[in-house]
């Protein structure tokens, strides 16, 4: 960079996973690597963090130490692996209280996670993370809250929202705005300005066209990205292993999210990019 900073860089690792580093500092949003498939889901057997996937993800990925791990809810796509992701790589959890009880339940200690608030904000060397309180996508599976510790092996409707959160990531070089769920709190985004903006658009195909308007006003336009990285589009139960594909039919309609996507940026001027899992890119260049 001009100024001599390290860049930023992210890799994405499906669903709404996501590293950000700069070489130095190191931040994790909503790390689910193990992916149990959705049969397995919808027959209601229990299911646990695969740690073998957890660490050819974390390999493959270049993560080798954490400095933090912050959870947008507390369902298991986005927190199952989360307490074994810390113990692997140190960092601090930081989630609602629903995620401190996964936590708990999978062993980690109260030194080792953060309970977060709407507005709180955090530092890690270069990086400053503010919590953003919002709402999960329409037609939540899992609503309420993780009471007690939860402990793997465990049925995913165990796994219950708790409170949702966007991330707002600082560097001297830009700003990253991780939003996962498709859903908006209205001028929440008001003014933020954003370099990058990693967009939640999961079970968005399946809602009415006023929504979706409603959403991207609320969103993007609020938000103002240079660049738009959707996520929380892939089918989360197969493997990283192989490639990334939509969510099936009866869950989602990626076809018409595409279109509204490929509608929206074209009117709007703002480039969407697909990032391939593993795929390392320059955020601020």
């Amino acid at each position: 960079m001009a100024d001599g900073r390290a860049s930023v860089r992210s890799i994405f690792f499906g669903t709404s996973s996501v590293h950000v580093t700069d070489g130095m500092s190191g931040i994790l949003v909503d790390g689910f690597f193990s992916r149990p498939s959705l049969l397995r889901i919808a027959l209601g057997r229990p299911i646990a963090p695969d740690g073998g996937r957890i660490r050819d993800a974390l390999s493959r990925g270049g993560i080798e130490s954490l400095d933090a791990l912050f959870v947008a809810h507390s369902h298991y796509d986005h927190v199952m692996d989360s307490p074994e992701i810390v113990k692997g790589v140190g960092g601090v959890l930081f989630g609602s209280k629903s995620t401190v009880n996964v936590g708990r339940g999978a062993g980690l200690g109260e030194q080792e996670m953060r309970h977060i608030s709407d507005g709180d904000k955090y530092a890690f060397g270069d990086f400053t993370v503010q919590v953003l309180e919002g709402v999960h996508s329409p037609g939540d599976r899992y609503p309420g809250s993780i009471d007690e510790p939860l402990v793997p092996p465990a049925k995913a409707s165990a796994y219950r929202t708790g409170s949702c959160y966007s991330f707002l990531v600082g560097h001297p070089t830009g700003t990253v705005l991780v939003h996962p769920s498709a859903n908006f709190v209205p001028n929440k985004f008001h003014g933020l300005d954003v370099d990058v903006l990693y967009l939640g658009i999961g079970a968005l195909g399946v809602q009415s066209a006023q929504f979706q308007d409603d959403y991207w006003h609320h969103t993007v336009e609020a938000a103002r990205p240079d660049l738009i990285i959707p996520v929380h589009w892939d089918d989360f139960g197969r493997s990283l292993s192989k490639n990334l594909r939509p969510m099936p039919r009866i869950l989602d309609n990626f076809a018409k999210t595409k279109k509204l996507l490929e509608r929206k940026s074209a009117e709007s001027g703002i480039p969407v990019r697909f990032q391939e899992p593993y795929e390392a890119i320059t955020l601020f260049s």
